[in-house]
Parts: C-alpha cells; sequence; structure tokens
C-alpha cells in the first residue's frame, strides 16, 4: 500500500475546514532514540503534549517538535499518551484535588478518560509536527477546530460506512485522552479542550478538539469529496425567501417614480 501524501492530506482538510493553521501529526515512539533519525524535529526538555501542539499549529518548520517521556512535565499528558504507567495517585484521584470535590469524584473522572498508560508504559516519547511535515506515518491526527469546523470532519467521517462519532467529555487532560481513544480505538473522538491546553497550549475560547486515527485518513478525505456538493464549508444561509421590512422603511412607489 502506498504512503499516504500527507502534505496533500493536510491541504485537503484546511480547505475543506479553512483551518487557520495546520492539523497535527502524532506520532508515539517506542525509542527516544528515533527522534535523531527525524530530519529537522527538535527535542524539548520541559514541555507538555498541548504546548507541544500550539508549537506544530502556528509555527511551521520550526514546529516540528518532540519530548521524551522525562522531558514530559504533565502527568496526565504522559500517562494518556502512555509515555508513563498512569500512577497510583492520578488512578486513585489523588491528583483531583484542583477540579474535583474529594479524591472518588477525581477518581471516577479518571476512569472515564482515555488512558495508553492505564496497563504500563507503551512509549519512549511523543513527537508532534505540522501534518505536512509528517516525518513518518503519524499514529494519530490532531485538528483543533470550531464547533461548524468540527462538523465537516464528522460529516466527511460518517460519508462512506455512516460511522458514527462517539465523545467521553471529561474536561481533563482532553487533547491527550482523544489522542488516546482515537489511537486505542481507531476512531474519530471530539472533545472540549481542557484548562491546560487553553493555558499551555493557546486553544481559543470558540475551540474544540478533533483526533483521529491515521489509518482513517482516506476514508475522512473520500468523505470531503463526496460530500463536498451540500456540506461545504462555510455553510450557506438559505436566502430564497422575500425580504420583509417595516413599511415605513420601505421605498414608496411615488419614491419610486
Amino acid at each position: 500500500m502506498p504512503r499516504t501524501d500527507w502534505k496533500k492530506a493536510s491541504a485537503a482538510i484546511r480547505k475543506a475546514t479553512n483551518l487557520a493553521c495546520s492539523p497535527i501529526a502524532v506520532m508515539l515512539l517506542p525509542d527516544v532514540k528515533q527522534i535523531s533519525e527525524m530530519k529537522g524535529v527538535r527535542q524539548l526538555q520541559a514541555t507538555a503534549p498541548c504546548q507541544m501542539a500550539a508549537w506544530a499549529r502556528y509555527y511551521g518548520e520550526e514546529g516540528c517538535v518532540a519530548a521524551s517521556a522525562q522531558g514530559t512535565k504533565c502527568v496526565w499528558g504522559a500517562a494518556c499518551t502512555g509515555l508513563m504507567e498512569a500512577p497510583d495517585r492520578l488512578t486513585e484521584g489523588d491528583l483531583a484535588w484542583r477540579y474535583a470535590k474529594d479524591p472518588e469524584a477525581g477518581k471516577r473522572i479518571q476512569a472515564s478518560m482515555g488512558v495508553l498508560g492505564s496497563s504500563g508504559k507503551l512509549f519512549d516519547a511523543l513527537v508532534m509536527t505540522p501534518l505536512e511535515l509528517a516525518p513518518i506515518d503519524p499514529d494519530v491526527i490532531v485538528v483543533y477546530v470550531t464547533p461548524a469546523q468540527a462538523l465537516r470532519l464528522v460529516i466527511a467521517y460518517a460519508f462512506l460506512e455512516g460511522d458514527e462519532v462517539r465523545s467521553v467529555l471529561t474536561g481533563q487532560s482532553s487533547l491527550c485522552s482523544a489522542i488516546a481513544y482515537a489511537y486505542e480505538d481507531r476512531n474519530m473522538v471530539i472533545d472540549l479542550p481542557c484548562v491546560g491546553d487553553r493555558t499551555y497550549g493557546m486553544v481559543q475560547e470558540q475551540e474544540m478538539v478533533v483526533a483521529f486515527h491515521a489509518s482513517r485518513i482516506e476514508q475522512i478525505l473520500t468523505g470531503i469529496q463526496g460530500s463536498e456538493g451540500f456540506s461545504s464549508h462555510p455553510y450557506k444561509p438559505f436566502l430564497r425567501w422575500p425580504v420583509i421590512f417595516f413599511p415605513d422603511m420601505e421605498p414608496r412607489n411615488t419614491e419610486l417614480e
């Protein structure tokens, strides 16, 4: 099977959704040494996945960044992306005091999230780049969108087989939880960017996050093309109706003579 042309894929997604910045290629590496084999990828020493996503969205070639497990400073991000085994203080809700009433509530929130590291460490490093600059085939693709842009991707995703998008919204570690669910279930996920995403990733008020397994790219690209005729973005308002103004605001016949 030929390698996907990620540059063309990125351009197609951007055109269909009118994205202001790049979709993000996410690569989960079993060996940190693989970073050095990727031309143009810069390893960050103290970062978090949400900050890496901002680099990839906005900085072009400078946005090709990587982090080892040791360089990832967010325990939620590292656990969700499989860079570490989820520690008990996370899974038991002990870290939840900032956003949950008590550890029990935090534990229930945590149990709802996508966590690749729930059964052990799986990966040694995380790479994020603009999709068009992906040095290898990505595992997951992430797109920050408005609700209307998210709708365009959902319509494209459903076009071929009627596949639905199911999401679990907890408001916590949203980017990384979405990556985990997309990777594990090989599907599409929509989430609401969390406080960390907005603090460290500069995500805007109106934005949502969409993540999908890279194996779905041809399905989505075909869906974009097939559904373009009736669901192109931005969506056109229906204007085939007569305009009605207050009578005293309309030109009078005598005024038009």
